[in-house]
């Protein structure tokens, strides 16, 4: 794998740290407007498609790792999502960490619709920015302050 692929995984990873690390246990109940998501529903979502993904690439990886979501209910597409912060940074931390493992050390495709392990990288660095987007716009329709723009930048300048 290539060392930008890495680096933009890392960078990707960053930037997730930043909004992590801003958030409070009240903004994790903030809703995305018109009834979408709260902010610990998208975490949750974002940890479930990346083991997901990665569990497509090598099964035995990621599986260990713990969801972050509950109560599922396959109907309606609702669950219940986990709300201690400490428990949502480690989780993230080490699902991100084993997918770029496990993106590393694949021989082959899996059962990937991606081109290659990294095309998967890409994929999920997209789909988070997607999430953190939304988020941000949970936080702000809340009332809850954002993080500093220059912050969440920052990573993707250095």
């Amino acid at each position: 794998m290539s060392p930008e692929i890495i680096h933009a995984w890392q960078t990707n990873n960053a930037v997730n740290d930043v909004l992590l690390n801003h958030l409070t246990t009240d903004m994790l109940k903030a809703g995305t407007p018109g009834g979408g998501y709260t902010v610990a529903q998208h975490l949750a979502h974002m940890v479930e498609c990346s083991k997901s993904w990665g569990m497509e690439l090598e099964p035995s990886q990621l599986a260990s790792i713990p969801d972050l979501y509950s109560n599922y209910d396959p109907e309606t597409g609702n669950f219940d999502a986990e709300t201690n912060l400490e428990t949502i940074q480690t989780i993230m931390r080490q699902t991100r960490d084993m997918m770029l493992k496990t993106a590393q050390n694949a021989t082959s495709n899996g059962k990937l619709p991606h081109s290659s392990p990294a095309q998967m990288l890409f994929h999920m660095a997209i789909h988070d920015a997607h999430h953190r987007g939304q988020i941000l716009l949970a936080l702000k329709d809340s009332g809850f302050p954002l993080p500093d723009d220059s912050a969440l930048w920052l990573p993707l300048r250095t």
